[in-house]
């Protein structure tokens, strides 16, 4: 018997419960009346396989599709697979050369439904060139809980999980068009990222004192920090959005720079009505801290979603370089500040000397992923001998996770 896992019902709820794959007849019929009697027909493969042709302006598309379950224990619950027999390779091998012009597609098709809410349909288009190099065996392609619920959000979903794999989840109503070209992914924030990282400072070693000292000459308000890489990136971040005129679509309201209402997170995404933090993090870390635990959960409810933004850097510790930043800020605050009263070595034991960000990754939190993600961040006590509120603590794994992570940018990739 099958066992329980994460499924999403057509109001994009989370239950538990059993797979509904669709047997070949309802998938032929379910495909035919999305994508139109007059423009598909079924061609035979022997023995007893089928695709699946649609026909639409003279394009000509094959679509090889199988039903999308659970993978079973021991994995997780949130994880499901599209069994990819050799046949598939095979086929597209041969129908490419016959006639190239012939659009292949490996199709997934998810399903469930019930007496109250209906039946929910999710296409997975699984770009097939990296399948097509997998040689002498059946492939499983592997999409997850939070790939559907993107797709039930936005219509179209594409990303590129954590092994290089494209793949797009799509909503029943809006197949027939994606396939066309009609329509594509609608999330344009991960555009405006994209654009950001062109112009960001990946791959540079950036050297503490000379990135205090932008940021002073820039008037960032928080330039005087010793966590300089972290106030580096919010001010990048900021700058960008002002000099581009994207306050509109995203803006920073970290510390000081918040409107009446704004929560107390560093990005108000105003147009799609959420808020996200950034996070610079060191690349060896494996863990990185988050957010007061009750104001991250009021904020998901309240908004359905949260986005970490997380940029990633290698590090050269100031205690290897002779504490010559630790010194350089400490001085180069007090020609600013005669009044500055600390001494040279000020913040020496966790100082960084230089930093080169890596890479980057976008983990969106929403009702139906948010508890695997966090774990509990023991904060221990203030200063006072108070306890602090409880935090989330982000483990760095969840980055390998294509449950949490919805955009990756990797330098030089």
């Amino acid at each position: 018997m099958n066992v329980d896992s994460e499924q999403i019902t057509l109001d994009k709820n989370l239950v538990i419960a059993q797979d509904q794959p669709l047997s070949d007849r309802q998938l032929k019929e379910c495909l035919i009346n999305i994508l139109g009697e007059n423009k598909c027909r079924i061609i035979t493969v022997p023995p007893r396989k089928w695709v699946l042709e649609f026909t639409d302006g003279g394009k000509v598309y094959h679509l090889l599709v199988r039903t999308c379950t659970y993978l079973g224990n021991p994995h997780p619950i949130f994880k499901k697979r599209v069994q990819l027999p050799l046949w598939f390779n095979d086929y597209t091998n041969t129908v490419n050369k016959q006639n190239p012009k012939i659009d292949v597609r490996y199709i997934g098709v998810y399903h469930y439904g019930d007496t109250f809410h209906g039946d929910n349909v999710i296409f997975v288009d699984f770009k097939k060139d990296t399948y097509l190099t997998k040689k002498g065996h059946n492939s499983s392609a592997h999409v997850y809980t939070n790939d559907l619920f993107q797709a039930m959000t936005y219509g179209v979903f594409t990303k590129e999980d954590y092994f290089g794999n494209n793949i797009s989840t799509i909503q029943r109503d809006k197949f027939q068009d994606y396939l066309t070209n009609k329509v594509s992914e609608t999330n344009t924030l991960f555009d405006l990222f994209r654009k950001f990282n062109c112009g960001f400072s990946f791959g540079q070693w950036l050297k503490a004192l000379d990135i205090i000292k932008e940021m002073h000459d820039n008037d960032w308000h928080q330039w005087r920090q010793a966590e300089w890489a972290g106030w580096f990136l919010e001010y990048k971040f900021n700058k960008f959005t002002i000099d581009n005129k994207l306050t509109h679509q995203m803006r920073y309201v970290g510390s000081s720079l918040k409107r009446e209402g704004d929560l107390d997170f560093d990005i108000r995404f105003d147009e799609e009505d959420f808020y996200g933090d950034l996070k610079a993090s060191d690349i060896s870390k494996k863990e990185t801290p988050g957010n007061d635990q009750e104001n991250l959960i009021e904020c998901i409810y309240q908004f359905d979603k949260f986005w970490y933004v997380i940029y990633e850097h290698e590090t050269v510790k100031d205690s290897d370089a002779g504490y010559e930043a630790t010194k350089g800020r400490n001085r180069y605050i007090k020609s600013v500040d005669p009044t500055y009263n600390k001494d040279e070595l000020s913040y020496h034991e966790r100082m960084k000397n230089s930093v080169k960000f890596m890479k980057m990754s976008i983990i969106e939190l929403n009702r139906v992923n948010y508890r695997e993600a966090l774990t509990d961040f023991n904060q221990g006590r203030q200063a006072d001998g108070n306890v602090r509120k409880p935090k989330f603590n982000i483990d760095k794994k969840v980055l390998e996770n294509d449950n949490f992570v919805v955009f990756r940018y990797t330098y030089g990739k």
